[in-house]
């Protein structure tokens, strides 16, 4: 295949980084590992952390100037500048109960300019990717967001952590009332995917972190989609509360969650 976006150093790197870990994902899929209680409702695997050094040492090696937030390290590493902004393994526990709904997310920010995102899935062979100012791309083919405009015939994902926040299943019971449909698949990256190619027309989160969406914010909207804050804000590295759309639905979803 040949890549759209040329002469781009920053996306080759990523991309070369994201499939290195898509690799592992690959190796490691239905076999045994390592899996770590982070808390009663997180786990870690060792094919997480795997996948993370594989990521670091490509991205280091390459831009050792740059900082790196990883999703096992929150945001601890954040510097002023540029910043990889990367999930080993977005769908973890996805991954661990053998569900083909997980995939690597690479994206790059200076300070709250998202620049670049790469997401890559395994199961599917799927490569996600996007640069501002340059389009959205699977597989090398162009992408673009879906032309319905009315919620009313809408499929939206909804978030799948519950109980994150106290408002979400109010909210969820109020999109289901508004929207055609709903679906939880329970990963972020996949759900931004589909929303950027036209598949489904949005998503919402109640309580997120960068990790999850870095990427998929600069392929939604290179490919004519709209993601922001509850309060119609555009998203930052600390952005929690988090509509996602093709554009054309959004002020109709904000009306639910703006509350």
């Amino acid at each position: 295949m040949k890549r759209k976006i040329k002469n781009n150093r920053k996306l080759d790197v990523a991309i070369n980084a994201a499939l290195a870990a898509g690799e592992i994902h690959r190796e490691h899929f239905g076999k045994k590992y390592r899996v770590i209680r982070k808390s009663p409702r997180e786990m870690v695997s060792e094919v997480d952390m795997e996948s993370q050094s594989a990521i670091t040492e490509i991205l280091k090696s390459k831009f050792p100037d740059y900082g790196i937030v990883t999703e096992e390290e929150r945001l601890s590493e954040v510097k002023s500048g540029k910043n990889w902004i990367i999930d080993p393994i977005d769908g973890t526990h996805n991954y661990i109960a053998g569900l083909p709904f997980s995939g690597v997310s690479i994206g790059l920010v200076e300070d709250d300019c998202f620049y670049l995102g790469v997401i890559y899935f395994h199961a599917e062979d799927e490569l996600f990717y996007g640069v501002k100012g340059e389009g959205a791309f699977c597989n090398d083919e162009p992408i673009s967001v879906s032309e319905n405009d009315n919620l009313s015939k809408s499929i939206i994902n909804y978030d799948n952590q519950f109980y994150l926040s106290e408002r979400s299943f109010e909210n969820y019971k109020t999109l289901t009332e508004k929207a055609f449909t709903t679906r939880i698949f329970g990963t972020a990256t996949r759900d931004l995917c589909l929303t950027a190619s036209g598949k489904i027309d949005g998503r919402i989160w109640n309580n997120t972190k960068i990790c999850d969406i870095a990427a998929g914010i600069v392929i939604l909207t290179e490919a004519g989609g709209k993601i922001t804050n509850f309060d119609g804000r555009l998203c930052s590295i600390n952005s929690h509360q988090v509509v996602a759309s093709n554009g054309k639905v959004h002020d109709e979803l904000l009306t639910i969650f703006k509350g």
